[in-house]
């Protein structure tokens, strides 16, 4: 059989609920024809490979063909619609409560290659190959920073199913299971890890109280590992300890950064005057968790009134 080099693309995710510990990496392959397993190969001085990796199938892949708008987050968004033109496979609706548990998952890069997590509830074939999703659930596992606006025609299509490998690479050449990796069909890509997998999601629910001593500020916030549970009155920390920064804007400007060790913290009286003269009607403030091995975490940011 004569092999062209595979379709590969890598993904820096989130943690994912189905992610083995310490992934920061997800592999998708796909090539027609599909010659019957494709093996990853892993290298750490570019000479000498070892095995990490087999896809067995091939996996879901495509494009984007419509733009799609910034949509809610958290929430069904059922006005918005994208079709998606697949190199292979196929796409199916699923209930909702199927997706809640987790199906139907996808992610699609934006045109600064962050990899933005969405689920839809509903795909229509349209065309050969070509899929129109709706009833989607946007920015999930903590990606709502890459969510686009709108997500650009053209974007990387990916369903994260059990094709999707997941490892630590270096170089990496995938090639054909009954070739070597040193096959001219062989594709080889350098990737570096990303830390986004590790960094602590962005707080939510900001609010602002003032009182006489100052404006005591407070969030809820989130975990990137086991908060998917109903039943858990509070999610996992996930993080060696809490511990947040708190910055005070002024426009685009840091005047001042709190740090805080729960999810509140109280912006003195005294600080507000020096860093604002007088005291204000709203506040502009941005909030991140600490993680003691990347530093912080992505950030919320919201104006708050008084």
């Amino acid at each position: 059989m004569v092999l062209g080099p595979a379709h590969v693309l890598v993904l820096d995710l989130p943690t994912l609920p189905t992610a083995p510990t310490g992934v920061l990496t997800w592999l998708a392959v796909f090539a027609d024809p599909w010659p019957g397993a494709m093996v990853v190969w892993r290298s750490a001085d570019g000479s000498s490979f070892e095995r990490l990796a087999i896809a067995e199938a091939p996996a879901v892949v495509g494009e984007t063909l419509d733009d799609l708008p910034a949509g809610p987050l958290w929430r069904w968004d059922r006005a918005s619609r994208v079709r998606v033109k697949l190199y292979g496979g196929a796409l199916s609706s699923a209930a909702d409560l199927a997706v809640l548990n987790g199906r139907n998952a996808v992610a699609m890069r934006n045109a600064d290659g962050a990899w933005e997590m969405l689920q839809f509830g509903e795909a229509e074939l349209v065309a050969a190959g070509t899929y129109e999703l709706s009833h989607l659930l946007r920015g999930q596992a903590g990606s709502e920073g890459a969510m686009g606006s709108p997500l650009i025609a053209g974007a990387p299509f990916v369903l994260l199913d059990a094709q999707v490998l997941s490892g630590r690479p270096m170089m990496l050449r995938i090639v054909a299971g009954e070739r070597d990796h040193g096959d001219p069909s062989a594709v080889q890509i350098a990737v570096t890890p990303q830390a986004t997998a590790l960094k602590p999601l962005a707080p939510v629910h900001l609010s602002a109280r003032r009182s006489g001593a100052g404006v005591t500020i407070s969030w809820i916030r989130r975990t990137r590992i086991d908060g998917d549970s109903w039943d858990a009155g509070e999610v996992p920390l996930g993080e060696e300890s809490q511990a947040y920064d708190v910055d005070i804007l002024d426009g685009g400007d840091v005047v001042r950064t709190l740090t805080a060790n729960g999810p509140s913290i109280l912006y003195a009286a005294a600080d507000e005057l020096a860093d604002f003269g007088s005291a204000q009607m709203s506040l502009n403030i941005r909030v991140a968790q600490i993680s003691a091995t990347v530093g912080r975490g992505f950030a919320a940011e919201a104006t708050l009134n008084l």
